[in-house]
């Protein structure tokens, strides 16, 4: 790990829900933001489209009164329930001046903008800020950083006990400071005992739908041999795969197969991998979703504990 984790983003996002109008080239549905930014969004969404899609986007913006047209690449998509999509706009005549009205609308929301660092030194302690009012749908990583941080715990910590997982959650501490349910000042800080139930109830969700919360790998493969490194590049390659970065995992996937050259679990996620190697993804919605169950954690590329 580097000596600072750094801030993906590169404009401040608010967690805000607005219906989105979606649509491509063959299709149309709609969506939801999970967040919103002058420059991107993330899209909870019931259809994922392959990063790199041009999608044209009418978000309904209640808060303020407007419906905010956007084209938009897709940087990245999740399959794990419920599906997202990561969405960078591109340059238009639209102008940003709507965040700057919805930020004065959402004084709150404005301040924790104001706030999101850029990047976080390893020996910045995260704590854990009030609960979500309401049920809320977290990820396998948000849960697996959120158990850890308990009373508070610093970024090296959490990146030392995840080990080999810690490369998948990277973005997911960021996230969860913009929503505030992480903050690192003590004076936000709730107590951990009201996560209780609400993490609770995430994991027994995440576990109905067959998905694992990330975990470090320790030591070699008693069953193939594999290397606590190799075992760390193939976790990294499936996370990176999770997240629809296919060249990013075929390459974090070849440098596991060639400090383990025989493995076949390894060899297999390659040889499902190949029709995404070298080549754009196919222009199906679904292609992502295929890729993912072809070689992602439920299908022939799942990692073994």
């Amino acid at each position: 790990m580097h000596d600072e984790l750094v801030n993906p983003r590169k404009s401040p996002r608010v967690a805000h829900r607005c219906r989105v109008d979606v649509r491509d080239r063959f299709s149309a549905w709609t969506a939801s933001t999970e967040d919103l930014g002058p420059l991107g969004c993330q899209l909870v969404t019931p259809r994922l489209a392959s990063p790199g899609r041009e999608l044209k986007l009418k978000i309904h913006c209640e808060a303020i009164d407007q419906t905010i047209e956007a084209s938009g690449r897709v940087v990245w998509s999740s399959s794990r329930s419920p599906s997202r999509l990561g969405i960078q706009f591109q340059p238009s005549r639209t102008s940003p001046a709507w965040f700057d009205v919805l930020l004065r609308v959402l004084p709150q929301s404005a301040g924790n903008a104001r706030r999101m660092p850029d990047r976080l030194p390893r020996s910045t302690l995260l704590r854990l800020g009030e609960p979500p009012r309401f049920m809320a749908d977290f990820s396998a990583e948000e849960v697996a950083v959120l158990r850890r941080v308990g009373s508070g715990i610093t970024v090296g910590a959490l990146a030392r006990q995840l080990g080999s997982a810690f490369e998948r959650v990277r973005a997911a501490i960021f996230a969860l400071l913009a929503r505030r349910l992480l903050v690192l000042a003590a004076a936000e800080a709730a107590s951990p005992s009201l996560w209780n139930e609400p993490l609770a109830a995430a994991e027994k969700a995440l576990a109905a739908q067959g998905v694992k919360l990330p975990a470090p790998t320790v030591g070699p493969n008693a069953a193939t041999g594999r290397s606590a490194a190799a075992q760390a590049l193939f976790d990294e390659g499936i996370a990176h795969l999770t997240a629809g970065r296919i060249e990013v995992s075929v390459a974090r996937l070849r440098e596991a197969r060639r400090l383990a050259p025989t493995d076949p679990l390894i060899a297999g996620a390659l040889q499902r991998l190949a029709p995404w190697a070298s080549r754009e993804l196919d222009e199906d919605p679904a292609a992502t979703a295929n890729a993912t169950a072809a070689a992602g954690p439920r299908g022939a590329g799942r990692s073994p504990r």
